[in-house]
């Protein structure tokens, strides 16, 4: 069984690690060219290095998908013992396994894979294995109790929703729809922003942004052998892009 450490048991083993490092982000910046010996041709090397890969790197490609349905957020985890009589290898030597499903993951994942076959969403050759950035808009249902000055003012996006779903469970239910359809998985996902609005069209609007490359060899050696037969994937080379 594993313990789960209490946060004052993990503030403890933190303050151990970090507590010598400034708060400050000028301050650790001049700390850092302390610890790690920076001298005038080094520093020389990190400036033309940033801006190197500020060109360099940038975001190349944009899809833009609307799905025409309600917004919904990804149900809460369920959790349920596996036995013999759902056929799970686990279950074979582990008769007291639990396994943790979405209730809906499996069919939203179907679903946008039947999006894309049928409608060459994207024209993606490949998933795409570079960081991205992504945005979610979710459209929900004009209430039918808003008079019709409110109803225009929530058209125009002057009037916002505050009620559930979370915006976190939207991301959570239509990143995971795009795993292993549009992207390897959410991890390539560097930022994301989700908005909330009414309509008397309901609707999600995702806008994908995609980088050029990776970062350094370091993610390179990383991604690398996950990606397709056939796929390609760059990275920075300093001096070289």
């Amino acid at each position: 069984m594993i313990k789960i450490k209490s946060r004052k048991q993990k503030a403890k083993i933190y303050e151990s690690k970090y507590s010598d490092i400034p708060r400050d982000y000028y301050e650790r910046l001049n700390w850092m060219y302390d610890k790690f010996h920076i001298t005038e041709s080094k520093a020389d090397i990190i400036y033309n290095t940033k801006n190197q890969m500020l060109n360099a790197i940038q975001y190349s490609q944009e899809y833009f998908v609307i799905l025409y349905e309600e917004p919904e957020g990804s149900p809460r985890p369920r959790a349920r013992f596996v036995n013999k009589s759902n056929l799970s290898s686990m279950a074979k030597s582990n008769p007291g396994f639990i396994q943790v499903y979405s209730l809906t993951g499996a069919s939203d994942r179907k679903f946008m894979k039947r999006l894309i076959d049928d409608n060459d969403l994207f024209q993606l050759n490949y998933l795409i294995n570079t960081p991205c950035n992504v945005s979610y808009d979710a459209f929900f249902k004009t209430p039918s109790s808003f008079n019709t000055i409110d109803t225009y003012m929530a058209e125009l996006g002057i009037i916002r929703p505050i009620s559930k779903p979370d915006f976190d469970n939207i991301e959570k239910k239509y990143s995971d729809m795009y795993n292993g359809n549009v992207w390897l998985d959410d991890s390539f996902v560097i930022e994301s922003h989700t908005r909330k609005f009414y309509s008397i069209l309901p609707r999600v609007e995702i806008t994908l942004k995609c980088l050029n490359m990776l970062y350094n060899k370091y993610q390179y050696d990383s991604v690398s052998k996950r990606i397709e037969e056939g796929s390609t994937v760059d990275y920075f080379k300093r001096g070289i892009n």
